[in-house]
């Protein structure tokens, strides 16, 4: 039998003062309203001329931009002597005597960015690249083969291609030199990547904002989202606009999980030369080398933080939704990744760059309700640069370095021990030592799936209860009732009722689907839907009464008005009759014929009152009592009245 909600009639049908409205109306309208590396070893600036500092908007696109594909053996190439890295996972990357190692010459005009792709795979590890520019040749540079990459088996990873972390070197200018040190083997098939990142107006902006500016700089969109959603206050994020995405280059739209569960850490491996003006060109270029140079639908990060403090947004899709990304093989859905623009091997991380980390973690953590000290159960995905293979289970922590879930060195060493102080801070902003709120619970526990992204705060309820709205439905807590979720047409008509503060009170149930409807309980009653009669409110004794006779399921079928007051009782039409109320006579069904009528009589206000039975047997036919009479139906003769 269906749960039922206590205390039901406690605001149930009491008397009221009956309204003008028409009932023979009211059943006439019964039917239904119803660890991409940056790995930058030279000191280029490359700063280019930009618009004037303005707002940026979705459609203010980078100008330009383009990727130049070299094939290398098209070019000279020499033997080298030289050494590559020991393999994927090592503690350190000490070098090692290697297989045999070509150098290839290539001359390049323009591009600021460059990396090495092989689409036959190799089975380097590292490969290293050099420019030369103005007569003056950069040091080696050693570019790790990209340990990021979409989940096995999507599309995104069909489409991938084998590369090295790219290299951002600043102006190269007309008539540079870009030599490549790689296996002699992999000469044949491999090629260089030249990327031009482009103008844009956010160079100029990023050079004269501050990273705190970043959540006035809006996207446009049917969903403002650059608003304060979180259980705390969102950070200054910029948009994909603010940095000059090119948005043609997006392969498909994003991808969804259900939820988020835990927040993956990353640095880019860059050794921090990039001024503030260059870092929206910097991920410019990040984002075509993801896009058509290893052929990933987007950029691979979430969030990127550049090493003043500025939080970017990274992957489309919406900053508050649980946007799958490709930032950590294997573990991509129900995880979010944050990279740190920088090489954290060595170098410690900005203070300004950890408390971003921190203030944007704290602050997608708390949209869908982990507590920051948890921990979180994922299955992997596997791929190659998965720590576990696929349909492993494994308990993480919520917030976890790169390292802890794929075969690489990220967040480098100096970053991996920030791990901690990032946790910690996290909890700090959070409150309550990363305790979450019993709304944050539920939701972690739904989903965004269900819910879709949170539209509000968390805010107070009446009776101390608390409340928070989503894309989709919200959920109401209160201690006595605990946290429920009420979404679609049934909030729409409890809003309109006066949410909490209506007879109805609190939710104490989920919304729970029926065969062609839904319905939730509440302290005072519950709201029904199916698609035909709308989302109707029913309570007290009318309620009691339908459920003895099968709900939903019973000869009734579903209200097709919530109960309405009447001098002396109430009343609620159903699909297959009506159920009136009086103290003096009780709660009774009247249906079909008689039911016409008794209406014909003029309902309760005529000389047969209110009924005082049910609908029951008699020879040949049916009949229903009332305070003044009966009414008998028989084939022959159809509903006749008989007054006392």
């Amino acid at each position: 039998m269906r749960w039922t909600a206590t205390a039901q009639h406690e605001n149930g049908n009491r008397p009221g003062t009956n309204g003008a409205f028409s009932r023979r109306a009211l059943l006439r309208a019964g039917g239904g309203a119803g660890a991409l590396s940056l790995l930058t070893c030279l000191s280029g600036t490359g700063t280019a001329s930009a618009a004037p500092a303005t707002a940026l908007s979705a459609g203010e696109l980078a100008v330009g931009g383009s990727t130049t594909s070299y094939p290398l053996a098209q070019h000279p190439s020499t033997a080298a002597t030289g050494a590559v890295p020991a393999p994927r996972g090592a503690a350190t990357r000490s070098l090692h005597a290697g297989a045999a190692l070509s150098v290839v010459s290539v001359e390049v005009d323009g591009g600021q960015m460059v990396g090495v792709t092989f689409p036959r795979g190799t089975t380097a590890e590292a490969i290293a690249v050099r420019t030369r520019t103005g007569g003056t040749w950069s040091p080696w540079c050693e570019l790790p083969m990209n340990d990021n990459e979409a989940d096995p088996g999507t599309a995104e990873a069909r489409t991938r291609v084998t590369g090295s972390d790219p290299l951002w070197v600043g102006s190269l200018g007309s008539r540079a030199t870009v030599e490549v040190r790689l296996p002699a083997a992999d000469v044949a098939h491999a090629e260089l990547h030249v990327v031009d990142a482009g103008l844009s107006p956010a160079d100029e902006l990023a050079a004269t904002s501050s990273p705190a500016d970043g959540v006035r700089l809006r996207s446009t969109g049917a969903q403002d989202e650059q608003v304060l959603l979180g259980a705390v206050a969102q950070p200054g994020i910029r948009s994909r606009a603010a940095w000059g995405a090119d948005e043609t280059l997006r392969k498909s739209s994003a991808s969804y999980a259900s939820t988020i569960k835990a927040a993956v850490v990353h640095h880019t491996a860059d050794p921090g030369s990039y001024t503030q003006a260059q870092v929206p060109a910097v991920i410019r270029g990040m984002y075509r080398y993801h896009t058509v140079t290893l052929g990933w639908a987007d950029l691979g990060y979430n969030f990127v933080v550049d090493r003043f403090g500025g939080i970017w947004e990274g992957r489309a899709g919406g900053i508050t939704r649980p946007v799958v990304g490709a930032h950590a093989g294997g573990f991509n859905t129900d995880t979010f990744g944050v990279s740190m623009m920088g090489d954290y091997s060595n170098t410690t991380p900005s203070a300004a760059c950890l408390e971003s980390v921190a203030q944007v973690i704290a602050w997608k953590l708390s949209l869908h309700g982990v507590d920051p000290k948890g921990s979180a159960h994922l299955t992997s995905a596997g791929g190659g640069t998965a720590r576990y293979k696929a349909g492993t289970s494994v308990t993480l922590r919520t917030i976890n370095a790169h390292r802890d879930v794929g075969y690489t060195a990220c967040p480098g060493n100096a970053g991996f021990a920030k791990m901690d102080s990032i946790r910690t801070r996290v909890a700090q902003i959070t409150g309550s030592g990363g305790a979450v709120s019993e709304v944050a619970a539920k939701y972690a526990a739904v989903g965004a799936g269900v819910l879709g992204a949170p539209t509000s705060v968390e805010g107070p309820a009446k009776s101390g209860g608390r409340y928070r709205h989503y894309e989709v439905g919200s959920i109401y807590f209160l201690p006595a009732t605990g946290a429920h979720v009420v979404k679609g047409l049934i909030r729409d008509r409890w809003k309109s009722m006066g949410w909490e503060g209506s007879f109805l009170g609190f939710p104490v149930t989920d919304e729970i689907a029926l065969p062609g409807g839904a319905f939730n309980h509440f302290q005072g009653g519950s709201i029904y839907f199916s698609p035909r009669t709308g989302a109707r409110a029913v309570r007290g004794l009318i309620r009691d009464k339908w459920a003895s006779l099968g709900w939903e399921t019973g000869f009734l079928g579903y209200p097709t008005t919530d109960e309405q007051p009447l001098r002396g009782g109430a009343f609620t039409h159903f699909q297959g009759g009506s159920i009136y109320f009086s103290p003096a006579s009780g709660t009774h069904v009247v249906r079909g014929a008689i039911r016409d009528a008794w209406a014909r009589q003029g309902w309760e206000t005529g000389r047969l009152g209110y009924p005082t039975s049910d609908e029951y047997d008699v020879a040949g036919g049916k009949r229903s009592d009332f305070q003044g009479g009966s009414i008998t139906w028989t084939p022959a003769r159809g509903a006749v009245v008989t007054h006392r």
